[in-house]
């Protein structure tokens, strides 16, 4: 354990102003505050919290972060209070401790309420000051450290699954790649020792037999670099048993078949002399097309700068190269904690460090757009995990996304209004829908509509959490009204077909369990009370031998598409066809043309629908057509044009058949209604490059 003077020794080496004093007064009041407490090693507590400041001081975080790391527990594990704190080491450190004690409360494993509770409470201590995230992050990698004092190993994988899920993605979004690497390989130990053991035997075995690879390629580097008069450093860095094991997982390959394990770095002086080492080594080496990465005129989001590629190296054998310069190798393995030190103000600005927050900003997002404790904690985890793809707008502009990220991501990315009426989307000039995947370098033009809006589909394509938060706070705010609406049509419709005059003081909802009539209205249109009983229920109240009316129907235009009221995907209704619908429970109104075979419409309650008359009601429409066209160079430009100079937009193109003659297209394009399909399908069949067309 670190002694009191051993650890005011190593701050004052970085920082000879620091206040000495009142790091002494904290370290004794640590001791005190845990004297009778023990860890799992049964060694006394206050070794954690000391250790913890000892790691800090690696970083040279300024005195106020290592006092909080050794106050770090005193609120949660002693009978110290928040206001005690405050009165003897200050407003600042209270605060700082006070963060870290609400993010050790966050548990993944808890139920989702308290797990959004606390999320919460992480975003609003982390986003004002990032010494609170180190600390915590430092509390983690020493009990990381010590799991194996844990003696139920339920409660140590599920430390080192937390670990895994949560805190090292953390690390790496705000640049600390050494921390990130220290915790992935003790929790995959921990989670998977045989897979542990046995890369780690494997790459001990591999080093022996590559040391002289190593040591050779680094002697050829240094020559070319000496002849060439640049000044750099030339070491070789063997990859991690986790990161490895990822790469056999993704790939579906053994140890044996990974040749990028090592990876070799060249440090600089300069950022000139990084571009002037690229040159010097794709000069004299064969180089590996497509693994080219420039991060420093593109960083990272967590600030990463390095140029990488992979040649040929000497000895022909695969070499990975990165080069950076000193600065640029101290941010990699350090991040957030390179531009944290004794030396700068209390809180960094977005100025000072503009990608670190990224992370931060993006989920304090879902605190703004999440209706439910799952959108919180489901969207707030996708939030942290992925590499990067980096897009442009047509202006330019640089949008920074991860990885798998479509085109609705890209859109959201802009502006929430943007994401919500996105449509589709152009990249590199040609039309796309809006599942597509970007990729590095894409210039994406979103195309909207005001007649769109999200669709619960849409969850499953995408991947940022603003996106994701954006689509749920939309259904979540549409969605009650939406089917309280639907639940009194459903009401009506039922007093209407046994011709009852509607009144609300005549329903009797109790008798279904409901407090009020609106929560019976959602429950009926929810499908919580089924449509027959409800429907028994009304009919019980009417008198024999009435006439019925000939029509009873809802008119499905009066709903949002999607949201109470979906088209079904099997036969695509609109306006103008006849259709037909079905009551289905958690799912809402799903309407279908009459003529329509799916099994819906026999296991479900039915409900006759037809389209509202209303000529002001606007609302898109899905439609799919078969569209046969010659095998020519011009056919397909000439298709999409005739159909977006119509004013409809495709929102996909696939092709189901192709021959030496014709292609067979399937497109899907959204329309207003009947007549506007109709004069699609004419201006088509008139096109001498078009075989024929017919609607699905």
């Amino acid at each position: 354990m670190i002694t009191s003077p051993k650890l005011a020794e190593l701050v004052l080496s970085y920082d000879p102003n620091a206040n000495i004093d009142l790091l002494r007064k904290a370290y004794m009041f640590s001791i005190q505050s845990h004297s009778l407490q023990k860890r799992a090693s049964g060694s006394p507590f206050f070794y954690h919290p000391a250790e913890v400041a000892k790691l800090l001081t690696e970083f040279k975080l300024d005195v106020s972060a290592i006092i909080t790391g050794l106050l770090h527990d005193v609120l949660e594990d002693t009978n110290v209070s928040l206001d005690e704190l405050k009165e003897i080491f200050g407003s600042e450190i209270a605060f700082l401790v006070d963060g870290v004690t609400k993010l050790s409360r966050i548990n993944y494993t808890s139920s989702k309420i308290h797990q959004a509770e606390n999320f919460r409470k992480f975003l609003l201590a982390t986003s004002k000051d990032i010494r609170v995230l180190l600390v915590k992050l430092m509390d983690r990698l020493h009990n990381i450290r010590t799991l194996n004092y844990i003696s139920s190993i339920e409660k140590r994988k599920e430390i080192a699954l937390e670990t895994l899920e949560i805190y090292a993605p953390l690390a790496e979004r705000i640049g600390m790649s050494l921390v990130k690497d220290e915790m992935e390989d003790a929790a995959f130990y921990n989670l998977h020792p045989t897979e542990y053991t046995f890369i780690n035997r494997k790459l001990e075995q591999m080093k022996i037999n590559d040391s002289e690879f190593i040591t050779n390629t680094i002697s050829e580097l240094s020559r070319i670099f000496r002849d060439a008069g640049i000044d750099a450093e030339i070491n070789g860095r063997g990859k991690k048993a986790y990161s490895i094991w990822k790469k056999m997982q993704k790939r579906n390959v053994n140890l044996e078949q990974i040749n990028d394990i090592v990876a070799f770095r060249v440090i600089v002086k300069t950022v000139q002399q990084c571009y002037l080492s690229l040159g010097v080594i794709h000069t004299n080496f064969q180089i590996m097309p497509g693994k080219f990465k420039d991060y420093i005129s593109i960083p990272k989001l967590n600030n990463y700068r390095s140029l990488h590629t992979t040649i040929i190296g000497p000895f022909s054998q695969r070499v990975e190269i990165q080069i950076r310069t000193e600065e640029m190798h101290r941010v990699a393995d350090d991040g957030a904690a390179a531009h944290w030190s004794y030396k700068d103000s209390n809180v960094i600005s977005d100025e000072s460090m503009p990608k670190h927050y990224t992370l931060i900003k993006n989920l304090l997002t879902i605190i703004k757009n999440s209706n439910s404790p799952e959108d919180i904690i489901d969207n707030s985890k996708l939030g942290m995990f992925d590499n990067e793809v980096f897009c442009f707008t047509p202006l330019g502009d640089l949008i920074a996304l991860p990885h798998g990220a479509t085109v609705v991501d890209f859109a959201y990315e802009i502006h929430t209004n943007i994401g919500n009426t996105c449509i589709g989307g152009k990249i590199n000039g040609k039309m796309v829908p809006i599942k597509t995947v970007l990729k590095n370098g894409d210039q994406v033009d979103i195309i909207t509509s005001p007649y769109q809006h999200p669709e619960t589909a849409w969850k499953k394509f995408v991947v940022t959490c603003k996106a994701m938060s954006c689509i749920n706070k939309f259904i979540k705010s549409r969605e009650k009204i939406e089917f309280q609406n639907l639940g009194l049509a459903l009401t009506k419709y039922l007093f209407s077909k046994f011709n009852l005059e509607f009144s609300e003081t005549v329903l009797d909802v109790k008798r279904f369990s409901c407090t009020t009539v609106q929560r019976f209205y959602y429950n009926l249109a929810k499908g919580n009370i089924p449509l027959h009983i409800v429907e028994m229920y009304v009919k019980n109240k009417s008198t024999d031998n009435i006439t019925l009316p000939q029509e009873h129907v809802i008119c499905v235009m009066n709903f949002t598409p999607g949201i109470a009221v979906h088209f079904a995907e099997c036969c695509h209704p609109i306006l103008g066809d006849k259709v037909i619908s079905v009551l289905i429970p958690k799912k809402g109104l799903v309407v279908h043309v009459a003529n329509c075979d799916t099994k819906e419409l026999s296991a479900y309650s039915f409900v006759k629908v037809k389209w509202n008359n209303d000529d002001e009601v606007e609302v898109a429409f899905n439609a799919k057509l078969r569209i046969v066209i010659f095998n020519r160079s011009e056919s397909f430009a000439t298709v999409t044009n005739i159909i977006s100079s119509s004013g409809a937009n495709i929102t996909n193109i696939s092709v189901d058949h192709r021959s030496i003659d014709f292609f067979d297209l399937q497109v899907d394009i959204i329309i207003n209604d009947p007549f506007h399909l109709g004069e699609i399908q004419a201006a088509l069949r008139a096109c001498g490059n078009v075989r024929s067309v017919h609607c699905l």
